[in-house]
């Protein structure tokens, strides 16, 4: 691709030259109009929706919380589920062989009584009855996972992040979505990051908002056209029926939460049935996000291997009628972003070495690169507006105008940090290996 890239760089003249340019900014620019124009029509839509609370309680739920040596970030999360003003009828702590004080603090501060339990110890809590904490060795979190939801005994199984914090009415709006809607198999939350206090955090918490805003505009898009793949298991519910009839999470993935959901599709189109797969806009959290530029490039470089090898797992339903929208379009759309980092990586590197060559870049090239600004810039700060419209919360024009520093910077900055996570993804999926590391320091290790 980039051999490719740099001999049309070369040998052609004018806005050819910059042939791999021409093509990124050309599907991220069709892309971006698609969500635009999706979300504008969802926003619209909710005019008109008018979602009846059930008439009844609705389902129980049980919220697993994956976590090892988490005692820094543990409780507020914890008091977060107390606060709710639907809590949840059970929670259970899912201790992945901590070796901080994590377990000491739980047992102190809810009177934990801890009995034998398969490989560990299963403890309850004398003074929240609903906390139950399953101490076990270090296995990893999909096998953590798949203990949890065996033992669970809600009938929706919601899966958080310890580094995760939901607003007090996130639960309710999860137990009223499965009880509107008895197809509802997985549901998302919506999240906003909060960067730890590092030299970088400004500069990852700023971009990274919105980020993370045209991400869920991205997962509205996509459900109106019943082809959402992407569920973040740092605050997701399943269904346990459909949970176990998938056989729960796999824990050989890297990316366990998106694997599952490409699962759960295939098996029920395999069945003829249909699942639905929604971002529940009333169900709200914070959560933990990369705030140095190492432990950023280990997060993307971790997803984008899982992506690419969720892909090539799931190869069978691109272009497949039989897997319905899905099959049909969203897997096709995955295949062309399996390059998209790299196209646009190619892009920044041809145009630097154009430069440094020829010392000048021809004007119709420049003229791309400026329409491109003014377009993503028209578009993006309108985005804004349609995500603080879909969630229903007042227009912030503070926000609104950051989101326009963000779309002149971003393609210079932020966007190629994603890009070389993207393609040190790619190069830890050849060597079929991923080390996972930790996001932020555990107890007593400092910043």
């Amino acid at each position: 691709m980039l051999i490719f890239s740099l001999y049309a760089g070369f040998a052609f003249r004018g806005a050819s030259a910059w042939l791999v340019g021409l093509i990124y900014i050309t599907y991220d620019s069709f892309l971006l109009l698609f969500m635009v124009f999706s979300s504008l029509r969802a926003v619209r839509g909710l005019r008109d929706e008018i979602e009846e609370p059930p008439g009844t309680k609705g389902p129980t739920v049980t919220v697993l919380i994956c976590a090892r040596n988490e005692r820094l970030v543990l409780p507020a999360c914890l008091d977060a589920l107390q606060a709710q003003t639907d809590p949840a009828e059970e929670i259970l702590v899912l201790d992945d062989g901590s070796t901080d004080s994590m377990v000491d603090w739980l047992t102190r501060e809810y009177a934990l009584r801890f009995e034998p339990h398969g490989d560990g110890t299963l403890g309850a809590s004398k003074r929240w009855p609903a906390l139950r904490v399953l101490r076990k060795p270090n296995t990893g979190k999909a096998d953590s996972l798949n203990l949890g939801w065996k033992l669970a005994t809600g009938e929706i199984v919601m899966t958080l992040d310890a580094d995760t914090d939901v607003e007090p009415g996130a639960l309710r709006a999860v137990r009223e979505a499965f009880a509107r809607d008895p197809r509802l198999g997985i549901a998302g939350g919506v999240l906003t990051p909060v960067c730890q206090r590092t030299p970088w955090a400004g500069f990852f918490q700023f971009f990274q908002t919105f980020e993370y805003a045209r991400g869920f505009l991205w997962r509205l898009t996509w459900m109106q056209y019943d082809m959402l793949l992407l569920i973040s298991g740092a605050f997701a519910a399943y269904r346990k029926s459909v949970l176990a009839a998938a056989g729960g999470f796999d824990a050989s993935s890297w990316v366990e939460d998106y694997e599952l959901t490409h699962r759960v599709y295939r098996d029920a189109y395999d069945r003829g049935e249909r699942v639905t797969v929604r971002t529940l806009r009333e169900a709200r959290g914070t959560t933990d996000a990369p705030a140095r530029v190492v432990t950023f490039l280990n997060q993307r470089r971790r997803w984008f291997a899982g992506f690419i090898a969720t892909h090539f797992k799931y190869h069978a339903m691109v272009g497949n009628g039989r897997y319905g929208p899905v099959g049909r379009y969203m897997m096709c759309l995955k295949t062309l972003d399996l390059l998209l980092p790299v196209y646009a990586l190619s892009a920044v590197v041809v145009l630097i070495a154009i430069l440094s060559v020829r010392h000048h870049i021809a004007p119709i090239i420049i003229k791309l690169i400026i329409a491109k600004l003014i377009f993503d810039l028209v578009l993006h700060a309108y985005a804004i507006v349609l995500y603080q419209r879909w969630l229903g919360i007042p227009l912030s024009r503070k926000l609104w105008l950051q989101s326009v520093g963000a779309t002149l910077s971003e393609p210079f900055v932020f966007q190629i940090l994603r890009q070389l996570g993207a393609v040190f993804g790619w190069l830890a999926f050849l060597r079929r290996r991923i080390d996972w590391r930790p996001q932020r320091p555990a107890e007593g290790d400092g910043i």
